[in-house]
């Protein structure tokens, strides 16, 4: 209880650490044959002093149990993991564990980041939920911890309104150290593909009946009738799932070579690749910057002409659409395009098509003309008129 008590007001309050740390702790305790009330008891004299050479006898103790560990092929930055879980167990119990030496911090079981043509693989054969998980996770740079915590109001603004990079804010306390906030942007793919679970979602299927998403609804919730968020657990197994149906499940020692996390080194490599400087992506990834580097103070808007000027995209890009084209018409007399998606968004329609996106720029477009006509018309004297 002293440690799950550190770790929440201390550390991070994350139930997955507190699960961590009890894992490793349990494995010494069945290693030693006893519980942790006996382990931190034995370390003390009757009157409550430090009995200092019993602690010496458990640190060499815990040295023989990672010893074990590393024999029966624990990686040496598990065992580094390990050791700290344990030596933290006792120090929040007034013992400090001194060991004769420390183990390397090296990466034993790489993983890499996949190739785009790995992720399209992927997406073609996952329904519409892990569509958007897998594309949100590439072209966001997000944590899965922090994706399976957004709620529909982080994507509500630019969503309905049909702009693209979605602007994503990340309050503190969905990050994994809960430090700062941060902004990061989905590309038109993720957008897409989002869209459609939501609208599937609102329109019910066979099992689960229609549900009406507010702001507050997860971004993503289990597949029961019961509409819980969706938990890590349950995504890891439908990614093993999805591995193996494109014969990508393939492993490096004990680790799979390609990892849910292995998607936020796809995000940066694909970034800094396309030439956006490498501290705006650390930004965007929620890592640390430089204390005098403001990237935030920059402003969303900027940002968000980085992250599209670079392009980032997991298929090819599809040549130019009716719809593009028409856009460009509307760019080109001074009006921005997104603000007549949103005039449709307003008044019911929640997904819009490449067909209907093109027949409502048409008709912009022809009222555009037609004002213009009218103008011209007015500005024409009566004695020419009458002509």
């Amino acid at each position: 209880m002293r440690l799950a008590e550190f770790l929440y007001r201390y550390r991070s309050r994350s139930e997955k650490s507190l699960w961590n740390y009890i894992r490793a702790l349990r494995s010494f305790c069945e290693w030693t044959g006893k519980n942790p009330d006996q382990l931190i008891a034995e370390c003390f004299n009757g009157d409550g002093s430090p009995n200092l050479k019993r602690i010496q006898e458990t640190a060499r103790i815990l040295d023989e149990f990672l010893g074990e560990q590393e024999a029966l092929g624990c990686a040496q930055h598990s065992l580094s993991t390990i050791s700290a879980f344990i030596k933290t167990f006792y120090r929040v119990n007034d013992i400090t564990l001194n060991l004769p030496g420390k183990y390397r911090v090296t990466v034993t079981y790489r993983d890499r980041a996949p190739k785009p043509e790995e992720l399209q693989r992927l997406i073609e054969v996952a329904d519409l939920r892990e569509k958007a998980m897998i594309a949100m996770l590439a072209t966001g740079g997000f944590r899965i911890g922090t994706l399976l915590k957004l709620k529909y109001r982080h994507v509500k603004e630019d969503l309905e309104a049909g702009r693209v990079p979605v602007h994503i804010h990340v309050e503190a306390e969905l990050n994994k150290g809960k430090v700062c906030d941060y902004d990061t942007f989905i590309n038109e793919e993720a957008a897409h593909y989002l869209k459609l679970y939501l609208e599937q979602r609102r329109k019910g299927t066979e099992k689960i009946p229609p549900e009406i998403i507010t702001d507050e609804s997860p971004l993503f919730i289990s597949k029961r009738e019961k509409r819980t968020p969706l938990n890590y657990a349950a995504f890891e197994r439908t990614w093993r799932k999805l591995l193996w149906k494109v014969n990508l499940d393939k492993r490096r020692g004990r680790m799979r070579e390609i990892r849910i996390h292995s998607l936020r080194k796809f995000f940066k490599t694909q970034l800094v690749a396309l030439g956006v400087p490498t501290e705006y992506v650390e930004y965007m990834m929620e890592h640390k910057l430089s204390t005098y580097h403001d990237v935030q103070m920059k402003g969303v808007e900027f940002l968000r002409n980085i992250y599209a000027t670079a392009n980032l995209r997991i298929f090819p890009k599809p040549k130019a659409t009716l719809a593009d084209i028409l856009k460009e018409i509307i760019r080109a007399r001074g009006e921005d395009p997104s603000k007549y998606l949103k005039e449709e968004t307003m008044a019911g329609r929640t997904v819009i098509s490449k067909e209907d996106e093109a027949e409502i720029y048409a008709r912009v477009i022809w009222e555009m003309l037609r004002k213009e006509l009218v103008k011209d018309l007015n500005t024409i004297p009566e004695d020419k008129l009458k002509v």
